[in-house]
Order: structure tokens, then sequence, then C-alpha cells
């Protein structure tokens, strides 16, 4: 799925040339998130337990945390673009302004995923994911807005938009967070201590635990599916939209 996200975003690369008016800012933030997430799905992590499936240098938890945080940064800053542009086409500066609240919630969830990271608590990933809900349900007022005073394709693309923001809010809200707190709570039963924010970067760049069990990883399955796919393909299509 990888290799066929990138040649989709290679496609979209050619495709956006040809427009008579074009940015390459769009295009350039979307290859960041898609080469990231083709590198993460090839060496996949699970960061607080340092659980990797290959042995390899490059699946150190500083690296790919590190790449994760680039990728996902540029993502919001895609959907912020986005939100921006459709407030210029409707005429309101109400949703202008709100486009400017999108990247430094992102950043504010990638704090938070890194401190998880490093202290080795999960309720910061809870944490960061309630960053991202409040993300995507003010993405998806913005495209009900969209939905109600634009037309004909634009109406469809904002539809499409709504429904992916309230799926990714669903799986975070219900599946994601509650997993992370069930993990918090594993972790106070068995007096876990939390590291230091000094130990925790050693940690993170020496240690990792190859493991194929697919005990460790099937909790892991269904964000990490969506968000290699649905997730990449959200990225790509924002390539296209004009208003």
């Amino acid at each position: 799925m990888a290799v066929f996200n990138i040649g989709i975003w290679t496609w979209a690369i050619v495709v956006h040339s040809e427009m008579q008016h074009f940015s390459y800012a769009q295009p350039i933030l979307s290859g960041i998130y898609v080469f990231v997430c083709a590198f993460r799905s090839f060496l996949p992590r699970i960061d607080v337990e340092r659980y990797c499936l290959f042995d390899h240098p490059l699946s150190s938890v500083m690296l790919g945390r590190t790449l994760a945080t680039i990728a996902e940064v540029s993502f919001s800053a895609q959907c912020a673009l986005l939100i921006y542009q459709l407030g210029q086409s409707l005429g309101a500066e109400g949703i202008q302004y709100t486009a400017y609240s999108i990247v430094p919630i992102i950043v504010l969830a990638q704090v938070s995923c890194w401190y998880a990271t490093l202290s080795l608590n999960h309720f910061w990933h809870s944490i960061e994911e309630a960053a991202w809900v409040v993300m995507v349900t003010i993405a998806a007022a913005c495209f009900s807005i969209g939905l109600v005073m634009l037309s004909g394709i634009l109406k469809v693309l904002m539809a499409i938009g709504i429904i992916s923001c309230l799926g990714t809010a669903y799986i975070m809200l219900f599946i994601d967070i509650p997993m992370y707190l069930s993990r918090k709570e594993h972790s106070h039963q068995q007096a876990k201590q939390f590291l230091s924010v000094g130990a925790g970067i050693r940690d993170a760049i020496s240690r990792r635990v190859k493991t194929s069990d697919w005990e460790v990883w099937k909790k892991e399955v269904i964000w990490l599916s969506t968000y290699f796919t649905f997730g990449v393909w959200l990225s790509i299509g924002m390539v296209f939209v004009r208003f």
C-alpha cells in the first residue's frame, strides 16, 4: 500500500503541475506525509513499549517519532491551508481566522506525544488524541458551513471532509483513547516507574524490542491501517481541491 500511495502521489504531482494556477505548498506538505507514512509502514513501531517489527537502526524510536512529528505537522498545515482557502472562497473571515488554530493544536498534540514516548506514560497519548479530536471537530464545523454554501463537486468534497473528520473522531474517542487509558492503568497496577525526559531520550535512542507477536500488534492494527491508507489518501486529495 505504501508503494501504491507513493505512485498515486507522483501521479498527483504530474497532474497538479499541469494546472493553470497552482501552488507547491500542498504537494510538498503532502509529499512529506506520504513518504514518512511509507517509512513508518515498512518499519512499524509501538513507541512507549519500544516494540518494533524489525530490529534495524532505522527502527529507532527517536528517529521514527521525529519523522512522525514532521509528517503530522505537515498534514495539519495542509488542513489549515484548505480551511483558509475555504474561508476565502466564502468570504468568511471567521473560518479564515479559525484556520490559524489548526497547526498550534497539532503542535500541542506532538508535545504530548513526545512526553508520552519519553516518560513511558500512556496518559499523555490520550491527551494527544484529544487534541486531534478538537482539531478534526473544528475542521468538520468549517466543512459543514461549506456544505451549506457551496455547490457541485465542492459540496461533495465538503461531505467527504465531514465524514472523514467524524470517522477520525470516532476512532480516537472510542478506540484509541480507551486503549491508552487502559495501558496507563495497567502500568499503574504494575507499579511501573515513569522516566524523566533525559532518561527517556537516552532510552528512546538505544532501546528497541523486536517482536512479531500478534498479541502485541493486534490492538494497533485499526489505527495503523486507517492512518497509512485513508489518512494518506486524504493528504493526496487535498492537493487537488480548488475553491
